[in-house]
């Protein structure tokens, strides 16, 4: 089936020249990992290495692959579907589909996709060949891109994105602490003697990986194993914080100007705030938006976004998000940074979509797996696509059991949102 036409809110290309961000730009929005190649002429990250989600290291070989695909096929074009008017790399082997979900968008706002096949070797040169004359913007920080004009220096974003550097930069964090790992943690450790509750976080992971909750020694005992696995890849050190009691888990979404734009790291762009989806133990899942509720939404957070922005260094322009925890006193606590765009992104760009053309305020995004083959999604759920209700901006083959497919779909509230998601849940099932 033909996708029908999706228009954004406005895209982070636009945003970006609006505010004094100038081109020509490429992007990456490939992410790496320091302990897993992606492809023999992409191998894992030595220079910027990350700490992703510890299961990953014991996964067999099938489930190693299939999060390669994930990675290559499912969340590059995700995270692409809102950029705009720009070059992106994809080292995707889902060329078609990859143009078909890009498709959706009117040409002034859709990427121009470079695809670059791993499997051809030279990799290198290929993307110094494409980024002469170009400023790269990226999702994470590479070793390959030391020698290109990067929008943000590889070495400070990567700073931006530890642990460390959110709460030793001033930023309004709960009471928190670097704590050394000692060789047997399972006894003499602070992670051992603590009292309940806190939380425990890996100095450099993203996307909600390597973070713990520990509200139960039925937690403890995860977090510990998850640790000990942090050890075996070489990892001396966690973040350790006081665990707060919360209200509301937001997470806002800006864009600071350049120096002298009106929009600058004093006065940032709040553009939208979401709420999180969370598993019991911190892992991020999702997010959904109410966006009847902006006005309201970004006057409350407004003041600790422009606290935070005025303490990043001068240099860091570009799209970021705030995670800001209310705690039942409503007090506002930063929890994390993210220091470029997100997952989110999408669910942002979408208000004329789904609440001023089909008058749905409230929207949600997630993954579902089905069966078959990739492009079935599109007849399965070829009701909620054609009407507008569904949105897809990330479809890929996992394995021979299993694809994914990364939705956002709108709804008149929450329940709503809720049916809604069974409903996909249930057709993407057969049923």
């Amino acid at each position: 089936m033909a996708l029908p036409l999706t228009r954004l809110d406005t895209t982070i290309a636009d945003l970006y020249r609006n505010h004094g961000i100038h081109g020509p730009f490429l992007t990456t929005i490939q992410a790496v990992f320091a302990h897993m190649d992606l492809h023999p002429e992409f191998p894992r990250e030595t220079v910027y290495p990350e700490d992703e989600e510890p299961v990953a290291y014991d996964a067999n070989e099938k489930e190693i692959d299939s999060l390669r695909k994930v990675f290559l096929d499912l969340k590059s074009v995700k995270r692409a579907f809102p950029l705009g008017n720009m070059d992106v790399i994809f080292f995707t082997r889902s060329i078609e589909n990859t143009k078909r979900i890009l498709g959706q968008l009117p040409p002034e706002q859709r990427p121009n996709p470079c695809f670059i096949d791993l499997n051809q070797g030279n990799v290198l040169d290929k993307l110094r060949q494409l980024s002469k004359g170009r400023r790269l913007v990226y999702w994470s920080p590479q070793g390959w891109m030391l020698d290109h004009d990067c929008l943000i220096d590889t070495n400070l974003l990567y700073k931006m994105n530890s642990k460390r550097y959110l709460i030793t930069s001033g930023i309004r964090t709960p009471k928190s602490e670097m704590v050394k790992l000692v060789t047997d943690i399972t006894h003499d450790s602070v992670l051992v003697s603590r009292d309940l509750p806190f939380v425990v976080k890996l100095p450099l992971a993203t996307s909600g990986y390597g973070t713990w909750l520990v509200t139960t020694e039925a937690r403890r005992h995860e977090m510990l194993a998850g640790i000990a696995k942090f050890m075996a890849r070489g990892g001396t050190e966690v973040l350790v914080s006081a665990y707060i009691n919360t209200k509301q888990d937001l997470s806002a979404a800006f864009v600071v100007g350049a120096k002298g734009d009106e929009r600058d790291r004093n006065n940032p762009l709040l553009v939208a705030v979401s709420v999180q989806s969370l598993t019991t133990n911190g892992h991020w899942t999702g997010g959904r938006i109410d966006y009847s509720a902006q006005s309201t939404l970004k006057s409350l957070v407004r003041d600790t976004v422009r606290e935070t922005t005025r303490l990043l260094p001068e240099s860091f322009v570009g799209w970021a998000g705030l995670d800001i925890i209310v705690d039942e006193e409503g007090k506002q606590w930063v929890v994390d940074l993210n220091p470029r765009f997100t997952g989110s992104v999408p669910l942002c760009l979408l208000s004329d979509h789904f609440f001023k053309r089909q008058g749905l305020p409230h929207a949600e995004f997630a993954a579902f797996p089905y069966e078959g083959a990739v492009e079935d999604v599109y007849g399965l759920l070829s009701q909620e696509i054609s009407s507008g209700r569904v949105v897809i901006n990330g479809a890929a083959y996992v394995d021979e059991q299993t694809n994914m497919v990364d939705l956002v779909w709108g709804g008149r509230d929450e329940e709503d949102l809720v049916k809604t998601a069974e409903s996909i849940k249930l057709k993407l099932s057969g049923g």
